[in-house]
């Protein structure tokens, strides 16, 4: 049956599915791996929090320089290399005893883990069609965000029915290769390369080094990949200290907050294929800027979701995942497009480099904020960057009219 909102739905929908797939895989780790650790391996709370910073620091490094791999030598090996690398990672966490080795070996799989994202969303946009690769990259929103809210439900159902967290790493490392073969059945010999040197016969892709100085040279790229750092700094700050807040502040149980996270993600991921069709509709810099408006009136509303103001905590996430749920396919898309020709794979590794950045320095800040300036203080400095990003995305967003001609 044809999808109307996709010219080549079987092939899109593969490549989305790839990442849905893949995902879930990671994802299912995400909740074992600290338990894992801190109660089978005896280790502290701060070398788990090392380990899971390292995967988190390489897969942002690399993200790049695997986009810019993909344009190279072709989609395929590099998609289905990393997530076979990736695969091999679970694995060995069953076999290790000493928790000090999970940091080389997060070094590995954050490597691997590092070609997914950027290897399939240019993949969508060599194969939406222009004015519906938005709608295309919700659906690739919808598969990514789908594995990871049942990733970790997954994991732990898994791990406590057949009595262990090993089970959940194999069912991890399952999962991965499964991916890893979808991969190398969807992704073509010549999908990416071959396309580059057609279009532009005298120009070979831009190196890593090479894109930065494009970038530098195109005032409206740059600015697009400070506004993805701001906006994933704001975010950031919340990571280590939004569950806590949750359960000191609002009163929320542990259960509640499962629940609710598992609740807003799924609503999230099946609301990102209209959002993407909408954006597609009023326009990608309008979503953008839009979205990014409504997620910033959502970060100023959470400070004051204390007590028993739940609805004011409802408001806040439907502001903020509405926000996410339009913006986000139609940024993607922009990407895409501002992408220098045969480079569309490093420039989506780019953005998702940029967006890494700040989802790490974010966290480091954000937890001595709610330790020295108190609980409110994250959200507010968070609720801050969103808006600048805001304005800095309309700034450069913004579609100039063209002059009158003279009669």
């Amino acid at each position: 049956m044809r999808v109307p909102w996709l010219d080549a739905p079987r092939s899109l929908l593969r490549v989305a599915s790839v990442v849905g797939v893949a995902e879930l895989g990671f994802a299912t780790v995400v909740p074992l791996l600290p338990l894992y650790l801190k109660e089978r391996l005896g280790a502290s709370a701060a070398l788990v929090g090392a380990v899971v910073a390292t995967f988190a620091a390489v897969e942002t490094i690399f993200k790049t320089t695997w986009g810019s791999l993909a344009d190279r030598v072709g989609r395929r090996p590099v998609i289905v290399s990393g997530l076979l690398l990736s695969s091999t990672a679970p694995i060995i966490m069953t076999i290790l005893r000493s928790a000090w080795l999970f940091i080389p070996l997060r070094l590995v799989d954050g490597m691997g883990s590092a070609a997914l994202w950027p290897v399939a969303a240019a993949s969508i946009a060599d194969k939406a069609a222009g004015a519906q690769r938005a709608t295309a990259m919700g659906a690739l929103n919808m598969f990514f965000l789908s594995g990871l809210a049942l990733g970790p439900a997954l994991g732990l159902y898994v791990s406590a029915f057949l009595g262990g967290y090993t089970f959940g790493f194999f069912l991890a490392s399952a999962l991965l290769l499964t991916a890893a073969a979808l991969a190398a059945l969807t992704f073509g010999d010549g999908d990416g390369h071959r396309s580059a040197p057609a279009a532009r016969p005298d120009r070979s892709p831009p190196r890593t080094g090479g894109f930065l100085r494009v970038a530098r040279r195109s005032p409206r790229l740059f600015s697009m990949l400070v506004v993805a750092f701001v906006q994933m700094f704001g975010v950031g700050l919340l990571a280590p200290i939004l569950a806590i807040y949750a359960h000191e502040v609002v009163r929320l149980s542990d259960q509640m907050i499962g629940t609710l996270f598992l609740v807003i993600v799924l609503a999230v991921a099946f609301a990102s294929v209209p959002g993407g069709r909408l954006a597609d509709r009023v326009g990608r810099p309008r979503a953008v800027i839009w979205g990014m408006v409504l997620a910033s009136a959502g970060m100023w509303l959470l400070p004051l979701a204390a007590g028993d103001r739940l609805p004011i905590l409802g408001l806040a996430a439907l502001l903020l995942g509405g926000s996410y749920a339009v913006s986000s396919p139609a940024w993607l898309a922009l990407m895409s497009e501002a992408a220098p020709r045969g480079a569309t794979g490093m420039t989506m590794g780019a953005s998702e480099t940029a967006q890494g950045a700040g989802l790490i320095i974010g966290p480091l800040i954000g937890g001595v904020l709610y330790d020295t300036l108190g609980p409110r203080t994250p959200f507010l400095a968070s609720a801050a960057l969103l808006t600048a990003g805001a304005v800095l995305a309309a700034r450069t967003l913004r579609v100039r009219r063209p002059a009158a001609t003279p009669p």
